[in-house]
């Protein structure tokens, strides 16, 4: 493949990962009405029903529908992130850790997003306890299932950590990243609390989370992802133009 048209390619799988942010900030924040999501542990079947699904049926379908579909742009994201690991050191432990914890969170951000836009679709079908039972399950599939993304985490983290000659992730990233994975720790104790910081609503369950997952990680690797791409774009261009002159020069 012409290797401006590989980074072309790999430019854009970056910008997927950003793509996928702000829709689904849009679409299951938003739309999904999850700023914060109910807290399910503290709810009965009706409460949930009138409350949430019930109130906001056409929302959270519309939101669901498409979370369905931009999920997996994360999935590009960390191929892209994987891709560029390899090109520097060659596929290793590392890069294969980051590849997997981003295919299966990918994965999840998509199926999850499936479930509840179920419970939305036959909220008036079902008994309500039902409802409850299949939201409950997928909030705990979508937030205790976070080795998942922990491995991704510290696949990262580690690389970038220990492989010191490479230039384009500053240390500090890796270290940010493996801090946000010791951050994920509490959302295990979901199921056994229906108050405070560590419900799925929570403080610390929803909001550093999602926060320092976002700002710690995410927007970190984004931007340090993309400069890089852009910079080989540039000695991509650059090369190809000294070659134009050089061969001008040489029919001369």
């Amino acid at each position: 493949m012409n290797p401006l048209t590989k980074n072309t390619i790999m430019i854009l799988a970056a910008w997927s990962g950003p793509v996928f942010v702000l829709t689904y900030l849009i679409f299951w924040i938003g739309l999904g009405h999850n700023l914060p999501p109910p807290n399910f542990m503290a709810m009965t079947g009706a409460e949930l029903v009138n409350e949430y699904y019930g109130k906001y049926t056409a929302d959270i379908k519309l939101g669901m529908t498409v979370t369905t579909f931009v999920g997996l742009l994360y999935l590009l994201w960390s191929a892209c992130l994987a891709s560029i690991m390899a090109e520097k050191s060659g596929p290793t432990l590392f890069s294969n850790l980051e590849l997997a914890g981003g295919l299966l969170t990918g994965w999840l951000l998509a199926f999850c997003p499936a479930i509840w836009l179920s419970c939305a679709v036959f909220v008036n079908v079902v008994d309500p306890d039902i409802i409850l039972m299949v939201h409950g399950f997928t909030w705990f599939m979508f937030d205790m299932t976070y080795m998942i993304t922990g491995v991704q985490l510290l696949g990262i983290g580690l690389w970038t950590v220990f492989h010191k000659e490479q230039s384009f992730f500053p240390a500090w990233a890796g270290w940010s990243a493996l801090a946000v994975g010791v951050i994920f720790l509490p959302l295990t104790l979901i199921p056994y609390v229906t108050s405070g910081p560590f419900t799925v609503a929570g403080i610390w369950n929803f909001y550093i989370v999602f926060g320092t997952w976002g700002f710690m990680f995410f927007s970190v690797y984004s931007y340090y992802l993309l400069k890089e791409l852009n910079r080989q774009r540039r000695e991509l261009i650059g090369a190809t133009h000294r070659t134009s002159h050089t061969e001008q020069y040489q029919r001369t």
